[in-house]
């Protein structure tokens, strides 16, 4: 995203990361007190930018954070394994999972160095408050994929294993200022989640405004941000009201027509309420590492291992556009198989954006959340804007449970391919099922749960294990 400053600055600034229990201690050639170089703007907003910068390698947003929850889940299928990704993932064999999203706490310890920072800066108070609002977001988005990853749902909880993460709000700029720490419960964990998006919503300027990029975190990227939290947590008048100020308050739009099929090759994509920027010359990652690369074969050379379910292909209603909109057919190693179009170089060769927030996520958010506070009228009314615009047959008459099923069929057919299926089966405690599983996957069944790094665990006596590993 934003490469060549946070290298400028970042060879100026001494900052060790934290990760979770030890601390990763990185030595520059050129170093200054942390608190000095923080104490001027250009300082800070380098380190601001490193931030989202770690958002987009392929281990998190670049491909793990957006494959690896489909084919946990049901979603998606591995064509022959030509790059030898995600062949473990297919079957949910043990420790195939997103433990590589630990490594969030190197973020996170960037993100509490601007929150650190950024009040005693000689910056004015306009952009103070944009830069901290900034930082909350990013540090709430850190910590929740890593709650999603790493512990059950406060709702969900079993056999009484409540732990969340380690919650860190301090910097640590050297390893000797490093402690040993307990994991926090769920329910502390998704407090401090909430707080930081309340902080960043508070901060942050109107999302319609002039100069407000979606390419940065902003007020409804937030809003939608806590709904979907509070989806998670069960929290269902709250998801509706922050869903529907995020709707209202952003400059994304919801996309009818051949806007729609064209929206994922725009930049960004109009429905964004917060995407992804990455430019091709310094920040594609190539052939080997790219969603473009794994999900499609429309450049010679792409893997094109992974590819819709059977299962998934035949929900779509044969009226659905999105079966020809978000999919074409070809044929690879002799195979029919079906290819996204999801993610197609629209940024150049193998460089897509990729949208972390979208305006059909947020319906669909404030859809099931009327659906679950029994209000079927005005769940149906979200559920079918998505239906109707898709060309599928509207839902009538349905409430209760089966108002749920389809809402959940729903966010299989509009977000696949955007690391949506499995934290979804998860967060209502069902049970994987797919073809190629020796048997199903049930939701007290271990791999459900990510496993903590083994070298953390054998640091910190105080940090305890997932259950089972």
């Amino acid at each position: 995203m934003f490469k060549t400053l946070r290298y400028l600055v970042g060879s100026l600034i001494l900052l060790s990361a934290s990760a979770c229990s030890d601390l990763l201690d990185t030595q520059p050639k050129q170093s200054v007190d942390a608190s000095t170089a923080l104490g001027d703007i250009t300082g800070i907003r380098s380190v601001l930018i490193s931030v989202y910068d770690r958002l987009q390698p392929a281990a998190y947003y670049g491909q793990r954070a957006i494959i690896g929850p489909e084919i946990l889940a049901d979603n998606v299928r591995l064509t022959n394994t030509n790059s030898n990704r995600y062949f473990n993932e297919r079957v949910n064999a043990p420790n195939a999972h997103l433990q590589q999203f630990y490594s969030n706490y190197f973020a996170i310890n960037e993100a509490n160095f601007v929150l650190s920072g950024i009040d005693k800066s000689n910056a004015n108070d306009a952009e103070k408050a944009q830069i901290k609002g900034e930082a909350y977001f990013l540090r709430a988005l850190l910590y929740f994929d890593m709650a999603r990853v790493f512990a059950y749902e406060p709702t969900r909880v079993l056999n009484n294993f409540n732990l969340g993460l380690i919650l860190r709000t301090e910097p640590t700029d050297d390893v000797t200022k490093s402690d040993f720490r307990e994991r926090s419960t769920v329910e502390q964990t998704y407090q401090l989640i909430e707080s930081d998006l309340k902080a960043a919503i508070a901060a942050l300027p109107a999302s319609t405004g002039a100069g407000v990029s979606r390419l940065r975190a902003n007020k409804a990227a937030a809003q939608a941000l806590l709904a979907r939290l509070y989806l998670y947590w069960e929290k269902y008048p709250e998801a509706i009201q922050q869903a529907t100020d995020a709707l209202a308050g952003t400059a994304a739009q919801f996309v009818t027509g051949a806007q729609y099929a064209a929206a994922f090759t725009t930049n960004p994509n109009p429905e964004s309420l917060f995407e992804l920027n990455y430019v091709q010359a310094t920040e594609s990652l190539g052939a080997n590492e790219s969603l473009h690369s794994l999900t499609t074969n429309l450049t010679s050379g792409n893997w094109g291992d992974v590819v819709p379910t059977n299962e998934l292909l035949a929900l779509y209603e044969p009226t659905d556009i999105r079966r020809t909109t978000m999919f074409y057919a070809a044929t690879k190693s002799g195979e029919s198989v079906f290819f996204s179009r999801k993610y197609t170089g629209a940024r150049g060769p193998f460089t897509d954006n990729v949208p972390v927030i979208r305006y059909s996520e947020v319906l669909l958010i404030r859809a099931e959340a009327y659906a679950a506070s029994g209000d079927a009228v005005k769940s149906l009314v979200d559920l079918n804007r998505i239906r109707t615009r898709a060309g599928a047959t509207p839902v009538e008459g349905k409430t209760g449970a089966a108002l749920l099923d389809a809402i959940a069929l729903e966010r299989r057919l509009e977000l696949v391919l955007e690391g949506h299926r499995f934290f979804d089966l998860k967060r209502k405690g069902q049970t994987i099922t797919k073809a190629g599983l020796s048997a199903p996957v049930p939701y007290a069944d271990i791999r459900i749960l990510a496993p903590l790094p083994v070298d953390q665990v054998q640091l910190n006596s105080k940090l305890r294990q997932n259950p089972g590993y």
